[in-house]
């Protein structure tokens, strides 16, 4: 055999056993996770650049820094605030009619219970997101960027024709990337997609999820250069005492999530209700944080600038109380009225300037036992957003990343932990299963549970529905429920409306009772304490309602008359349904 030949052979033989190595799972997944890392490495940086390039077109020309004083050019503040919300209206009545936001709990619930996503996410989102920010809407750009992350991932999974599980660690992974490439901290992505979008600590998902978060923050890094997220002061121990000073700042920073929650909530609400055109709520919230920045111009955008400041304590204590009120009113306001941004960025605005307050007063009172106001800004920072997010093991990891100092983990942890406890004694869910819950999906009762309050009980009502007049009488209905495969009829007056439902049970107890036959009518049998159910209503709902009396069926009734029945439920169905779903989802 020439040389040529045995050469030939053994790159035959070495490029069998490279694919049949590449062709194993765990290694094609991490190959697929560092292309997903990268796709959104390069849209991080894209995103920052797009709000940076918006906001010097919008502001162009008009001071709102607070630096140059006070002019009249300042009040075409709202109105440069209100013109990106009406840009913002516009784009969501025709592009986003489903009016999905642009928080974090949208890529929980894709990494849930959604079979994909869709692609239009992958650039609606961030130009949304960055005419919010950039026209001085308070809200931050991590959401949103967590969103593209994991559009990008679904995206992917969809081209290599991924099964659930793949398709739902891959929005796991651009998670994590989106995070890693937004903080430069690589570990605090991983900690975040496993935390908060997955909830699960397989470590199956470890290897793709590190690769993906590393390439996202190289990639980062090689465009931008390797500059941490915020100039962070450097901290040593100055006194024992300091970890009380450091929980009580959490007991603070927990306080001021709940106020943050009931604030953002409130907002949704009264927005929700306001009777006017959709496309003109993100303006009307627009033009009110427009004038809370004229005066409080540090509430303007994402407040990245602001923070800085605070975190090398060039924010007096008046001001940085002042502002973390403000932010809590403008960010409610600005994602309230439909504006497009996210929740992470605002609070830890929140926690550095309560921080910052706490650290100044501190530094007056007890100078010799305390170390600078930036450092409790800092931990304030985290602690914030540990609470309202229920994720103190990201914010702990990422403050590690973002000051290279093991000092500050004992610290940022008594305060993470302490605000968490705080906030969940009088909140029991975090800002994103709140939002989720509203909409009928719980994640923390797991997958299952989820994929059923993704499913409407509109989607599996029947029409097809036998009732029976008050009236008629027990002869009679022996007769008609002895054709019938129902096992409950509702029983209604002359105008259809429902007074009852009737049971075969019911019935069954009385039909050997001749007296009865001509006696008795329709609703001397029926229960009039009817259980029902509304179309928007959803599974979860339905399978707790059934339980109550160990019912098959239940009625649908409409939301202005609970006696205008609309349809019946069957247990049955409820079940198919679920079963039918999974089935899509690991298809």
């Amino acid at each position: 055999m020439s040389n040529f030949q045995q050469i030939s052979d053994y790159l035959s033989r070495s490029w069998e056993r490279f694919s049949r190595i590449l062709r194993q799972e765990h290694i094609f997944m991490v190959g697929i996770a560092c292309v997903t890392g990268y796709l959104v490495g390069v849209a991080a940086v894209w995103f920052k650049w797009l709000i940076l390039s918006l906001h010097q077109f919008f502001y162009y020309g008009i001071p709102h820094n607070g630096e140059g004083g006070w002019s009249f050019s300042l009040l075409l503040i709202p109105l440069v605030v209100g013109f990106g919300g009406l840009l913002v209206g516009i784009l969501n009545h025709y592009f986003n009619p489903s009016r999905e936001s642009a928080a974090v709990s949208e890529a929980m619930k894709w990494a849930a219970v959604e079979e994909k996503v869709s692609p239009r996410v992958i650039w609606f989102r961030p130009l949304v997101s960055a005419i919010t920010i950039g026209s001085g809407g308070s809200a931050g750009r991590e959401g949103p960027i967590v969103q593209v992350g994991a559009a990008l991932g679904s995206w992917v999974s969809t081209i290599i024709k991924a099964s659930s599980e793949r398709r739902r660690l891959l929005i796991g992974c651009g998670s994590a990337a989106a995070i890693a490439a937004a903080f430069n901290a690589p570990l605090a992505g991983l900690i975040f997609a496993i935390e908060v979008i997955m909830g699960d600590f397989n470590i199956k998902v470890f290897s793709p999820i590190i690769f993906s978060s590393v390439i996202a923050t190289v990639t980062a890094r090689s465009m931008e250069g390797n500059v941490p997220a915020f100039e962070i002061p450097a901290y040593t121990l100055v006194s024992t005492w300091e970890m009380v000073f450091f929980v009580i700042l959490g007991l603070i920073c927990g306080l001021l999530a709940a106020l943050f929650y009931k604030f953002y909530f409130k907002a949704f609400d009264y927005f929700e209700k306001m009777p006017v055109h959709p496309i003109l709520l993100p303006a009307i919230g627009g033009v009110i944080v427009g004038f809370i920045g004229i005066i409080f111009p540090d509430i303007l955008g994402n407040g990245y600038e602001s923070m800085s400041k605070v975190l090398t304590g060039k924010v007096g204590l008046s001001l940085a109380v002042g502002l973390v009120f403000m932010k809590i009113l403008a960010t409610s306001i600005t994602i309230g009225s439909r504006g497009s941004g996210g929740m992470f960025a605002p609070a830890l605005f929140i926690g550095s300037m309560a921080g910052g307050a706490f650290g100044v007063f501190l530094n007056e009172f007890f100078p010799g036992t305390t170390g600078p106001s930036g450092v409790y800004a800092l931990v304030g920072m985290g602690a914030v957003m540990s609470a309202a997010a229920h994720s103190p093991l990201t914010n702990i990891l990422m403050a590690f990343e973002l000051t290279n100092n093991y000092q500050v983990i004992v610290p940022i942890m008594l305060a993470c932990i302490s605000a968490t406890f705080v906030y969940s004694y009088f909140i029991p869910n975090s800002v994103y299963h709140e939002k989720l819950r509203r909409v009928g999906i719980n994640i923390w009762q797991g997958r299952e549970s989820s994929i059923m309050g993704s499913i409407k009980v509109k989607e599996v009502m029947t029409q097809d529905y036998e009732t029976i007049p008050e009236n008629l009488p027990f002869k009679k209905i022996v007769a008609l429920i002895s054709n019938s495969k129902s096992l409950y009829f509702p029983t209604v007056d002359e105008k259809g409306l429902m007074t009852g439902i009737l049971s075969m049970q019911d019935v069954r107890e009385f039909m050997f009772e001749s007296a009865l036959a001509d006696l008795v009518v329709a609703k001397e049998l029926a229960k009039s304490n009817v259980i029902t159910l509304l179309s928007e209503d959803t599974l979860n709902d339905a399978m707790e309602k059934f339980s109550i009396r160990d019912l098959d069926e239940l009625p649908v009734v409409t939301k202005r008359s609970k006696r205008e029945i609309i349809g019946i439920v069957k247990r049955k169905d409820v079940i198919a349904a679920y079963k039918k779903a999974v089935l899509e989802t690991s298809m």
